[in-house]
């Protein structure tokens, strides 16, 4: 797979996740103050913990949280209702007081008072969000920059022929959730008295029964930077 392509593609599905987040919690923030805002307080009581196993998608891991919930009364009637903020340990035990916050006008809409409760949902989606959109703002640039360099180098790069140096597995990355292959090739640069490696873009397959005894593959190289390459996979020596 083309690296630069790659990249790109993870940046964007990066920066897309991280802008989404950001976008809920300034809706979740706008909400939650509004709400608070106009809402009436008094104190409810806890009355009952109730425990939730989550398992994480594709692991036998799995984690508990207790989830409070709270009874409070207005104008002589009861109400309850089920914090969506579990933890564990639990935050609180039954029997604890916690101050509610609910809307006047229907007192079954309902949540608890406290600053971390409230805003809970939007520390963690801002959190995530502030993460990722960064992350995926370098990887769309490098991505980017990297086909750049591939452009500049098939209309500009010097031509050799690189000795094969290594075939085998990138151990540094999974695509698609495997370990992708690639080449190694080396050569000799007489003017610098180095020698040199480009590396190939990764492959799904082993290569090495495509390359079918081939010793050398094609480099195109920058001659005021070697280590700016490009190997291609594609072509034969004739």
């Amino acid at each position: 797979m083309n690296k630069g392509r790659l990249f790109a593609l993870l940046g964007g599905i990066f920066g897309l996740v991280g802008i989404i987040l950001l976008v809920v919690t300034v809706w979740v923030v706008v909400s939650t103050v509004s709400f608070l805002s106009s809402a009436e307080r008094l104190d409810g009581k806890v009355v009952e913990l109730t425990e939730q196993t989550s398992s994480s998608s594709g692991s036998n891991r799995s984690s508990t949280a207790w989830y409070p919930t709270v009874e409070f009364t207005v104008d002589g009637e009861a109400y309850s209702f089920q914090s969506s903020q579990g933890s564990n340990p639990p935050a609180y035990e039954v029997g604890d007081t916690v101050e509610v916050a609910y809307d006047p006008d229907d007192p079954n809409d309902a949540r608890l008072a406290s600053v971390g409760a409230a805003y809970f949902v939007p520390l963690i989606t801002g959190g995530l969000g502030i993460v990722f959109t960064p992350i995926g703002v370098a990887l769309f640039v490098k991505g980017r920059r990297i086909l750049a360099q591939r452009a500049w180098l098939r209309r500009n790069g010097r031509e050799i022929w690189a000795e094969i140096a290594h075939i085998g597995l990138e151990f540094n990355i999974r695509v698609n959730g495997r370990h992708p292959y690639v080449v190694h090739a080396t050569w000799h640069d007489d003017q610098s008295g180095r020698t040199y490696t480009a590396t190939s873009d990764y492959v799904r397959h082993d290569p090495g029964p495509g390359l079918r005894g081939q010793t050398h593959v094609r480099v195109l190289y920058d001659p005021a930077d070697p280590d700016r390459n490009l190997l291609e996979l594609g072509t034969r020596p004739t």
